[in-house]
């Protein structure tokens, strides 16, 4: 695990937000417009000596039920596009679905193992912008938590520890041997140096641990998000994890929410 005066050095242009409540979010899906259509402008030419009224009308007859049926045609294709489009789903709906591919056998029947923020926050919150490569890394994490079946509560509090020892960044280098997202050492047994920075046996390393944490400690989801990350970290800075739990629920409800859909 890094140091904080490392962590200091990274962090400088971290800038504090202090968060009064849960993340909200729906997954939003764009309403297709309906497809828009003219009816055929018919011109009448004045009438030709001798013609027959109803010959000249029957060019005119045909041009509007032409229009008409196109008009028809592009109504049908435009509420074919509105059912086909994909179903809005809530944060709830997103919970449930997570909840039902949950494994009880790692979070025991708490409801609080399924939902990003079961607990108050722990002191002031903080924040920091995110690169494409540090939002791929939070993915990976995600990705990983629910693959294992822990629950979202799970992928935030990897998240956040994550945010805490690398600033989700795969680092090559660290306190010591110190390595890869979460700052594990080969000489701890957590991998070896190739292992620990793939973000995929990294992320998967912390939560086999943490899993092993929550057996341990039955009431795990009801504690304090730092004390679950120090469960596995131990960390000399405890409760540093804390700062990050509103942004780690955002990621992972956003992330969550774009894999169920």
């Amino acid at each position: 695990m890094r140091s904080t005066a490392r962590l200091a050095g990274l962090g400088g242009y971290r800038k504090a937000l202090l968060y009064t409540g849960s993340v909200a979010a729906l997954l939003g899906a764009g309403t297709a417009g309906a497809a828009s259509a003219s009816a055929a402008t018919v011109h009448h030419a004045a009438p030709a000596a001798h013609a027959a009224p109803a010959r000249q009308a029957a060019p005119a007859r045909q041009a509007a039920a032409a229009g008409h049926a196109s008009a028809r045609s592009a109504g049908a294709q435009s509420a074919h596009s509105r059912t086909a489009e994909p179903k809005t789903l809530s944060w709830r709906q997103v919970l449930e679905i997570q909840a039902h591919r949950a494994d009880p056998g790692l979070h025991g029947s708490l409801p609080s193992a399924d939902v990003v923020r079961p607990v108050a926050f722990y002191g002031a919150q903080e924040t920091m912008p995110l690169t494409s490569a540090q939002y791929a890394n939070a993915s990976t994490i995600v990705h990983q938590a629910l693959a294992k079946k822990m629950g979202v509560r799970s992928a935030v509090i990897a998240v956040a520890t994550a945010m805490q020892e690398s600033e989700l960044n795969n680092l090559n280098y660290g306190d010591r041997d110190s390595l890869g997202l979460f700052q594990q050492r080969p000489s701890c047994g957590w991998g070896t140096a190739t292992q620990i920075t793939d973000p995929s046996y990294a992320a998967d390393a912390f939560l086999t641990a943490l899993g092993k944490y929550q057996a341990a400690n039955p009431d795990w989801a009801k504690q304090p998000l730092w004390e679950a990350a120090q469960g596995v970290q131990a960390s000399g800075f405890p409760t540093a994890y804390a700062k990050w739990e509103a942004q780690a629920a955002g990621l992972v409800q956003q992330i969550t929410t774009q894999q169920t859909r």
